[in-house]
């Protein structure tokens, strides 16, 4: 578990020096083109200069290109964690508090792949599509978040359950409890908020559907085991 903390923070370290060496002088740039090259945004800025705030324009790029860049790194990092290290969050669970949780799936890693690619491309246009709600101020925060929390749910549900669960206890478990991994989903996800913690939201991630979804295939099953005997009655 230790070992699975280091890793996403080292992955983080790295992704951020590359997106700052690579990318931040045309993310900063398009965004500065497109706000303040004219338009009522540009005249934010000049009324902002002529009041003696000369950086608005400055400010509000480098604010808006942070809000570009750290979810690319989360929706790496999660895509990470939960294709590649879910299974030890599995396997180190499964052979402790839910032992008794028998393995019926597999380890389905085409399946998480495709699951983990087509989950990040949707993610992907949904981000880009969203983008305009950034310039109304709350939404700056909210939109990421919602984003985040529906990203971090569609790949962890999924992984979480593919070793333990059968095809069809999966996607049952998924339909009933769609709601209740994206509440769990926006909870973790709030700590992205958290300097430093968001660079351990992946592994916490991980951790809470893997206790969730164990827990619920353990409930599942023995509602299952219980139904038939209360039948006969």
């Amino acid at each position: 578990m230790l070992a699975l903390l280091v890793v996403p923070f080292v992955l983080a370290i790295v992704f951020w020096f590359v997106t700052a060496y690579w990318l931040w002088a045309p993310i900063t740039g398009w965004l500065q083109a497109w706000l303040f090259d004219g338009g009522w945004m540009a005249s934010v800025d000049a009324w902002a200069a002529s009041h003696g705030f000369s950086g608005f324009a400055q400010w509000t790029v480098a604010l808006l290109a942070l809000l570009v860049v750290v979810p690319v790194m989360f929706a790496s990092a999660v895509v990470i964690i939960a294709v590649f290290a879910m299974p030890m969050v599995i396997r180190h669970l499964g052979n402790g508090a839910y032992r008794d949780v028998a393995r019926e799936g597999s380890m389905a890693l085409a399946p998480s792949v495709w699951n983990a690619v087509s989950s990040t491309v949707l993610f992907t246009a949904g981000y880009i599509v969203s983008l305009p709600l950034w310039l109304v101020p709350p939404l700056a925060l909210v939109v990421p978040w919602l984003w985040w929390s529906w990203l971090a749910a569609r790949v962890m549900r999924f992984d979480s359950l593919v070793e333990h669960a059968s095809a069809a206890e999966r996607s049952a478990s998924i339909a009933e409890h769609r709601r209740n991994y994206f509440v769990l989903a926006l909870l973790v996800t709030l700590l992205n908020y958290v300097p430093p913690l968001f660079l351990i939201t992946p592994v916490l991630s991980a951790l809470a559907f893997a206790h969730y979804s164990l827990a619920l295939l353990r409930q599942r099953r023995a509602a299952t085991e219980v139904r038939p005997a209360w039948v006969s009655d």
